[in-house]
């Protein structure tokens, strides 16, 4: 049974400790739910089935429950559930559209927070938006349909990102989309309407439709990174673009077109890239193109640049096409080609994750010239390089990345999606992909290669992994991916103390009550701003969606996997020993959660101690 509950009660939730992480996180046993649209809180059971040995799944909501959070009367439609977000207290957030009586084109859709026994409608269209920040206006196009954008993009902690077209008086083309920012204390903010003046330009207004997209990465303190174009005031063709990031507190300019590239006095300027924007909390990380007709060709024009390891309020170039790359010897980024950033390039502890064609040095064409790189202070380190050995697969190397099936953890740990070859450069026809890992000490692991068996008995041999994974990451070391084999495919996970094993597969009954026939992952595209996954927490909850298209019947489940502790939870960059690097790291979170190793929600003296009795190499 459902009972709504009134606005600004309050709920009660017992504690929950993980002792599988570094943090050992709380839930709060009183939060105040104050949500601006908040509708109904339901006390709803969900339905959970276990695995053989392991955690339970919980089917958290179905396109067959009688209604919906505070929508009386109201149905899910069936298959219209966009991917689900999930935190590190297991709150799920995702869009939904219903049907029923009164339910039109103008209020069809709504976002929706929470977890079992207690939802919350975040926003809905055809409904005012967050706290009435727009007066009068609400979540629509100027034709009265539903405006809410798909992609709802969640902090760490909860906090939760909408966008969309809205509607009401005076509602322009220039002005009819919006972002909104909801702490997980239901507090809104809104981040920026489209339309809304530039800050440290001579009025110039944000021009780019105001819409989150699915690889918004925003911080748990509301910021969030955006490439917007810029009209009107000062701009001109060669300074009608820029890199931005909203928050509560308003927008920060970060770099705009045609001003002087950092690090150049010699009137080099640069276009940033619209896409490949990176927040780790406090830090951004972003691409452009150099531009000066005197010094600059095709051959050195691509760069990247960082505020991480830069001066208070500056930023860094840090990679630069046909560039040396320091701790590397005589290796070069190589001309004419392109830097790319991994997902989630940016990680907490400022170091950035790129993939790189290689030059000089000891490089050969086809044989070792890409490889995966960690920059950190103006030093480069080598993770993985085309042409090195791969565990369990004979006489077969690396061949290198599918580039959007690569995540790397905030304890160090890399899980991709790989493709071999032979030894000389040329190219393997027979099961050439493979998921593998390397944990933070440098060793390496080949989870499964395709052809294969699943690892739950079946028979069944897994077929390509090329670009089909979704795989994703998480601090407690949990690597969850899919799998597709002849006839269906499954999720499986891995951890250090459990193994891989199959946590769902196609045709289990236990998501729809008969046999699914679809089960997807957010995977790598779902990133937050602090440096972290949106489809499994740092903690190991994780959230997918199942279906099964035959009977139109379809749900957002969770479970929560997990993990294997770190050996050394002080040790907050990976590098096997806790020193001065992970005191600057602690420093840099103090008063938030980043360096918290007590579970007290909060960076301060307490969590130093802690580190200074781990001083020196981890065990």
């Amino acid at each position: 049974m459902r009972n709504p509950v009134a606005a600004d009660s309050t709920l009660t939730l017992t504690p929950i400790h993980f002792p599988f992480h570094r943090r050992s996180i709380v839930v709060r046993s009183s939060i105040q739910t104050r949500l601006p649209l908040v509708t109904s809180l339901l006390t709803a059971t969900a339905t959970s089935f276990a695995i053989a040995g392991g955690p339970s799944w919980e089917n958290l909501i179905s396109t067959t429950d009688a209604s919906v959070p505070g929508v009386k009367g109201a149905v899910w439609v069936p298959n219209q559930f966009n991917n689900p977000t999930i935190d590190d207290q297991g709150r799920v957030t995702f869009r939904g559209q219903i049907g029923g009586a009164g339910i039109t084109t103008a209020n069809s859709r709504l976002v929706v927070t929470g977890s079992t026994g207690s939802w919350s409608t975040v926003a809905r269209d055809g409904s005012a938006v967050p706290g009435d920040l727009i007066s009068g206006y609400v979540f629509n196009t100027t034709a009265g349909i539903n405006g809410l954008a798909s992609s709802n993009n969640i902090t760490a902690q909860g906090g939760v990102v909408v966008s969309g077209n809205v509607n009401g008086a005076g509602v322009l083309a220039t002005t009819d989309t919006a972002m909104f920012f909801i702490a997980n204390d239901g507090t809104p903010s809104i981040l920026v309407r489209e339309g809304s003046a530039c800050p440290s330009t001579a009025g110039a207004t944000m021009s780019a439709a105001m819409n989150a997209g699915s690889g918004q990465q925003t911080s748990n303190d509301g910021r969030s990174i955006f490439s917007t174009a810029l009209l009107g005031g000062d701009v001109v063709t060669a300074n009608n673009a820029a890199v931005v990031v909203f928050s509560p507190a308003g927008t920060e300019l970060i770099f705009r077109k045609g001003s002087p590239a950092p690090g150049f006095t010699d009137g080099t300027t640069m276009t940033p890239d619209t896409f490949g924007l990176n927040l780790s909390g406090a830090h951004v990380e972003f691409g452009g193109t150099l531009v000066n007709a005197a010094t600059v060709t095709a051959a050195n024009d691509k760069a990247r640049f960082t505020t991480s390891g830069a001066p208070a309020g500056a930023l860094r170039m840090y990679l630069r096409e046909g560039s040396l790359l320091p701790g590397l010897g005589k290796l070069m980024v190589k001309p004419t080609s392109s830097v790319s950033p991994a997902m989630h390039a940016l990680m907490a502890n400022g170091s950035i994750l790129n993939f790189i064609d290689l030059a000089g040095g000891d490089t050969i064409a086809t044989v070792n010239d890409k490889a995966l790189v960690l920059e950190q202070s103006g030093i480069f380190t080598m993770l993985m390089r085309r042409g090195e050995a791969v565990p369990g697969v004979g006489s077969l190397v690396f061949s290198g990345f599918n580039t959007t099936s690569i995540i790397m953890n905030n304890n160090g740990l890399l899980a991709y999606q790989g493709l071999l070859m032979n030894a000389d450069g040329t190219a393997v026809t027979l099961d050439p992909s493979y998921v593998g890992v390397r944990r933070a000490d440098g060793t390496r692991l080949t989870l499964i290669r395709q052809g294969n068996a699943l690892p739950d008995g079946s028979g069944s041999l897994v077929a390509s992994l090329n670009g089909a994974t979704s795989i994703c990451c998480s601090d407690a070391g949990v690597v969850v991916f899919n799998a597709n084999f002849t006839g269906g495919s499954a999720i499986l996970a891995w951890d250090e103390t459990n193994g891989l094993r199959v946590i769902a597969k196609t045709g289990d009954t236990n998501f729809t009550g008969t046999p699914a026939n679809a089960l997807t992952l957010i995977g790598s595209t779902g990133m937050n701003g602090n440096s972290g996954c949106t489809g499994i927490s740092s903690n190991g909850w994780l959230t997918i969606r199942a279906g099964d298209s035959v009977n139109s019947i379809y749900t957002i489940s969770r479970i929560n996997l997990g993990g294997s502790a770190p050996a050394c939870p002080a040790d907050l960059d990976g590098s096997g020993a806790v020193d001065a690097s992970d005191i600057a790291i602690l420093l840099s979170g103090w008063g938030t959660v980043d360096g918290d190793l007590d579970g007290s929600g909060d960076t301060d003296a307490a969590d130093i101690a802690i580190l200074l009795d781990a001083w020196g190499p981890c065990a």
